[in-house]
């Protein structure tokens, strides 16, 4: 069984994911953002130590923390190549000096995802699949985790909308194919998205008469 705990970090509100598997020792946490008390607290209060940082894209709500969790914890950081730059560039990662409560902090990946469409890997005991989803930035991943039978799909896809295709990276075509992707996955999986509230599958497809 894998444990997942919701973490809304900084003015944006970014979901940031902590996950572990029941009788481990370890954790992974996905898009940690602006807010790196919330973070720490919740690592610490699973009594699990954390072991990797897994990105679904290189803007700063949701990695700004990623470099203080990986010096605290030594935690491994994962992300797509194409977005890897974003870590250790203010101005790649968008980073808003004026919402955040914390200076940004450049960190370098440990671990590049594959540059394939569909991919797989495992951290902290759980699996993941992991498809490749441009459109929001040129580097966006969905993760699947069939034994949490959840769907992280970053800034991609809402419950209620979808990710903004105006920034740097952004490609309108591409968001659509990438939505088209994820809407085409098992409807019994739950979204888990990068901002917002989490909702069935089966109900986000509905709302786009899919």
């Amino acid at each position: 069984m894998t444990f997942i705990t919701q973490i809304p970090c900084g003015s944006y509100q970014a979901n940031a994911y902590l996950l572990y598997a029941e009788n481990r020792s370890d954790a992974l946490i996905i898009d940690p953002g602006d807010d790196i008390n919330a973070l720490t607290k919740a690592i610490d209060q699973s009594g699990r130590r954390l072991t990797d940082i897994l990105l679904t894209h290189g803007h700063f709500d949701h990695m700004l923390s990623a470099a203080a969790l990986r010096e605290k914890y030594g935690a491994r950081v994962h992300v797509h190549p194409s977005d890897a730059y974003m870590l250790a560039d203010a101005g790649a990662s968008l980073y808003d000096k004026n919402a955040c409560s914390q200076p940004f902090a450049p960190v370098t990946a440990d671990e590049l995802y594959p540059e394939d469409d569909r991919f797989s890997l495992t951290a902290a005991g759980i699996s993941f699949e992991g498809l490749h989803t441009p459109g929001h930035t040129l580097g966006g991943v969905t993760l699947i985790c069939e034994d949490a039978q959840s769907v992280f799909t970053g800034d991609t896809i809402f419950a209620h909308g979808y990710g903004r295709f105006d920034f740097p990276g952004g490609d309108m075509h591409q968001l659509m194919k990438s939505l088209k992707t994820i809407l085409g996955l098992p409807r019994t999986l739950t979204l888990r998205p990068g901002h917002g509230e989490c909702d069935s599958l089966d109900a986000v497809a509905a709302r786009w008469h899919m």
